[in-house]
């Protein structure tokens, strides 16, 4: 038979349990398009997801509120502080899930992108503002290989018109 200090104990346990069972880690793939996530009020965390992912070349990490619009986020990677989202200039119509509509809405939706290079990154995020509502509030993130810079492709052009440009010199001097 529980004592009533065991009973409290093993109350705290399944409590603590429960509260961290709850959130959970994504391994974000690149260019898999939107991860959604849920948060709650103002200055908490976004509880219910942080994000892991490494890169071995450049990509761009992007937030976006969805449904009604009006919330923003603190960004941070590995504990450092990336930035914030924008913060919008009144709240948008309710775009439900469809986050690239929230994401192309920047006067009705918060949203912020960020070039990150290699590494590993575990990023996070906290509520800066929210849209009035109870319940849980939606967002998404998503991370997008970088294109390859247009000035190798330049460097490869230039190359090759220098080689027909000493080509043609040699000719001339034969």
């Amino acid at each position: 038979m529980f004592t009533p200090s065991l009973r409290a104990l093993a109350v705290a346990a399944a409590l603590t349990t429960a509260g961290t069972a709850q959130a959970a880690t994504v391994n974000l793939v690149a260019d898999a398009g939107w991860e959604r996530f849920a948060f709650g009020d103002v200055g908490t965390p976004v509880t219910s997801r942080s994000f892991s992912f490494s890169l071995i070349g450049s990509a761009i990490f992007s937030v976006v509120d969805a449904f009604v619009g009006g919330d923003s986020f603190a960004v941070f990677s590995n504990g450092s502080f990336l930035g914030n989202t924008s913060t919008p200039a009144a709240p948008g119509a309710s775009t439900g899930m469809n986050f690239d509509a929230a994401f192309a809405d920047t006067t009705g939706h918060s949203s912020g992108s960020w070039l990150l290079g290699p590494g590993n990154y575990l990023i996070t995020l906290s509520v800066l503002t929210r849209s009035p509502g109870t319940g849980d509030h939606i967002g998404a993130v998503r991370l997008d290989t970088a294109p390859v810079p247009v000035p190798a492709g330049g460097a490869l052009l230039l190359s090759g018109l220098g080689l027909a440009a000493l080509m043609r010199k040699r000719r001339k001097d034969a």
